[in-house]
């Protein structure tokens, strides 16, 4: 084998693939097709000469030859995190990004002048999984639970109520509109309001587009439903959804002072608000 051969974006793919268990999973993950990871991967497996992955009906399954790989492949991924580390330490302009849910996303962005950013870069990305902060797939991640990952470090913000919502003139009806997403709402509403289901969409701020329009009744959270002045509650707050919310950062990181004001920032903005816990 010529050293040559091996391509850090095949061991990026790799790594992608073997987290995930799955081509689809992992090309969603790094936004690519199925059929390019594929590529990848059998790229990398004839530079190495070696099988990484069992191809099974259930998804990809390491080889003994994979396992190996992925200890050896995350410690150099961690090196080149390493250094974009220290290079984010001498470059106070570098992108800040913000991972958070849609709803959250979405009330950043409506208070951003609030916020107090504009003196810096910030990328905001809305997602509805959890990145991975000791990757630094984000540097700021907003939880709707407390971390479980060593080396990060997390700040519980305020409590977030979920509440059902519709416009008045869709009040007297039965129709619900779920969300496909795995989000604890999105399931709460396939679970108990099955046979009113009318609408299904794929991203979860179509569900405000599509109560505010009258097609029907929606869970969200209480800061975006109470914002909306053409919504209604048609009922108490759904208590089984309330959790509490968490600010999460690198442990390495929060020192980095255009980072600790950030949080700093979104933290005030948060506990001054008292729509999130549902009784404004």
């Amino acid at each position: 084998m010529n050293e040559m051969d091996v391509d850090w974006s095949d061991l990026r793919i790799f790594l992608a693939v073997a987290r995930d268990g799955s081509l689809s999973s992992a090309a969603k993950a790094v936004g690519q097709s199925a059929a390019t990871l594929s590529r990848h991967v059998v790229d990398l497996e004839r530079a190495l000469g070696a099988e990484l992955f069992s191809r099974l009906p259930s998804g990809y399954e390491l080889t003994a030859a994979g396992r190996a790989l992925t200890s050896q492949a995350e410690t150099i991924e961690q090196r080149f995190l390493d250094i974009a580390r220290e290079f984010s330490r001498r470059n106070v302009s570098a992108p800040i990004r913000v991972s958070a849910g849609t709803w959250m996303t979405w009330y950043l962005a409506r208070n951003i002048e609030k916020l107090g950013l504009s003196d810096r870069n910030i990328v905001f990305s809305a997602v509805e999984e959890v990145q991975n902060i000791g990757r630094r797939e984000a540097l700021i991640g907003i939880r709707n639970r407390r971390p479980s990952e060593q080396g990060v470090a997390a700040r519980r913000t305020k409590t977030v109520a979920f509440a059902p919502y519709a416009h008045p003139n869709a009040v007297r009806k039965t129709d619900w509109i779920a969300a496909t997403v795995n989000t604890p709402s999105a399931i709460w509403v396939r679970a108990n309001k099955r046979d009113q289901i009318r609408f299904e969409v794929t991203q979860p701020r179509s569900l405000l587009d599509l109560a505010l329009a009258g097609a029907g009744h929606v869970v969200l959270p209480c800061f975006v439903g109470d914002a909306h002045n053409d919504l209604v509650r048609t009922d108490d707050v759904i208590e089984e959804l309330s959790h509490e919310q968490w600010l999460v950062v690198h442990g390495d990181d929060r020192k980095l002072p255009e980072v600790r004001a950030t949080i700093d920032k979104i933290a005030r903005l948060i506990g001054s608000d008292r729509a999130f816990d549902g009784k404004s």
